[in-house]
Parts: structure tokens; C-alpha cells; sequence
């Protein structure tokens, strides 16, 4: 703002009284602008912070998610030495389905943990693609289908393949269909001792009804918000050790 003072040939308080009110006008201006930048800076670092507690509390769940799975591996000794390598392996898993289908990895993680109470299915859980890794899918797909949620699907899923021939019936109960052939052939691959033929016919059958439906159902915005809150993830897998220090160091002082 220019400041405009009146010269004048002789003295004159009227032009001294109006220099003073523009001096006054352009310092309350500055005054303004003063708080508003504070105000701003305040509100980014708010923010900020806001994100921050945000992104270590995404990473502070994920972590306890991941030893939710391990604990329960190590409990019924899955894996032996392996075990870490297993969970790491299931993570990147649920992480890969997370992202193709818009569905948050924890409720994938959920699925897996209640999976793998099931021995049968759980020893597959090594494999890359094996029937532990179908019957996740499986459980979102039936989800996505409109046969119940997931959680409560896996449950169904572990009965049918730790089981096949008193597990099938509960499954169809919840609405899967299998014909009186497939249920005969089930049968005959257990009484002789061929689970996992079993398992990858039931899983087939379940494929073929709902199979990619969790996929197909995914939106763009839905993706995006997976990736975002992957993104937060990791920034609070960073910042964890500095806020558990805090923590750790506030406690200690009250």
C-alpha cells in the first residue's frame, strides 16, 4: 500500500493527520497479513502432524496385522524356521491383492489369518498360487458376489478344503453350488487319501462361479485410495522408531 504525505508550502495539522492515518491503516495491514501467514503455517504444521500420527498409526496396524498371522503360524508350528519367510511372503500377498482389487490388505490379512487355522490348507501356504493362496481370493470373490463377507467366508472355505467331504455341505449351504458328480468325485479323492485334488476341485468349481469378481468390481478411486494408504504406510514404517521413542519418553516422564 503507498503512503501518500500531503507537502504543503506552510504548515498544515490537516496533512499531519492524514500521513498519521495512513501510516496507522498500512501498519494494521501488515499486522493482517502477519496473523493470516502465521495462521497458515500453523494450520500446514497441524497438518502435518495430523498425517504424521496418522501414517504411524496405518503402520502400527499393519504391524500388529503381520504378527496376528505369525503368531498363529508359530502357535500351531506351520513353518518351522521358515516361518518369517512365510508371513513376509503372505504379506506381499495381500499387499498384490489389495492393490488389483481396491480392498484394504488389512481385511485380506484377516482372511489369511483365519485360513491358516485350518492345517490342511495352511500347508500351502508356502506356495506361491497353491490352494492357500486361491482360497483368499476366493473368500473376497464369494465377498464381491454377494455371498457374505469375506471374514465369515474363509471360515467356510477352511471347513470345505481342511474337510472336503463334511465341510462341503456347509459351503453349499452358504450358497456355492456343486453337482452330484463333483460331490462324488470329492468324496472318492478323499476316502483315497488325495486331498489336495480335492481342494483343487473345490476351489475350481468356487472359480468358476465367482472367480475375479472382487477384480472386476474394483473402481479407479478405490485403487488410488490403496495406494495412498500404502504410501502412508510406509512413511509411518519410517517415522515408527521416532514415535516410539516419544512414546516411550513421554510415559517415562509422567
Amino acid at each position: 500500500m503507498a503512503i501518500v504525505v500531503p507537502i504543503l508550502s506552510k504548515y498544515d495539522p490537516r496533512g499531519v493527520r492524514e500521513a498519521e492515518r495512513e501510516l496507522e491503516q498500512f501498519g494494521r495491514s501488515v499486522g493482517d497479513f502477519a496473523k493470516k501467514a502465521a495462521l497458515g503455517i500453523g494450520i500446514a504444521v497441524g497438518a502435518l502432524g495430523s498425517f504424521a500420527l496418522s501414517a504411524v498409526k496405518a503402520a502400527e496396524e499393519a504391524e500388529q496385522e503381520n504378527r496376528r498371522i505369525e503368531q498363529i503360524a508359530r502357535s500351531m508350528n506351520l513353518f518351522g524356521d521358515e516361518t518369517s519367510t512365510v508371513v513376509k511372503r503372505l504379506d506381499e500377498y495381500a499387499s498384490k491383492v489389495s492393490r488389483a482389487t481396491a480392498i484394504d490388505d488389512g481385511q485380506i490379512k484377516v482372511v489369511q489369518a483365519k485360513l491358516l487355522t485350518f492345517e490342511e490348507l495352511a500347508k500351502s501356504a508356502k506356495t506361491v498360487g497353491g490352494a492357500f493362496d486361491r482360497a483368499t481370493k476366493a473368500a473376497l470373490d464369494l465377498e464381491k458376489a454377494g455371498f457374505g463377507d469375506a471374514a465369515s467366508n474363509a471360515v467356510q472355505l477352511g471347513k470345505a478344503l481342511q474337510d472336503p467331504i463334511k465341510g462341503l455341505t456347509a459351503l453349499t449351504r452358504s450358497g456355492v453350488t456343486f453337482t452330484k458328480e463333483q460331490k462324488d468325485l470329492i468324496e472318492e479323492l478323499v476316502r483315497t487319501n488325495r486331498t489336495l485334488e480335492a481342494q483343487d476341485l473345490i476351489l475350481g468349481a468356487i472359480e468358476q462361479q465367482v472367480g475375479g469378481t472382487a477384480e472386476a468390481t474394483a473402481t479407479a478411486s478405490g485403487r488410488m485410495k490403496v495406494a495412498f494408504d500404502e504410501l502412508k504406510e510406509s512413511i509411518g514404517v519410517a517415522l515408527l522408531p521416532l514415535f516410539g521413542r516419544l512414546a516411550t519418553k513421554i510415559v517415562d516422564d509422567l
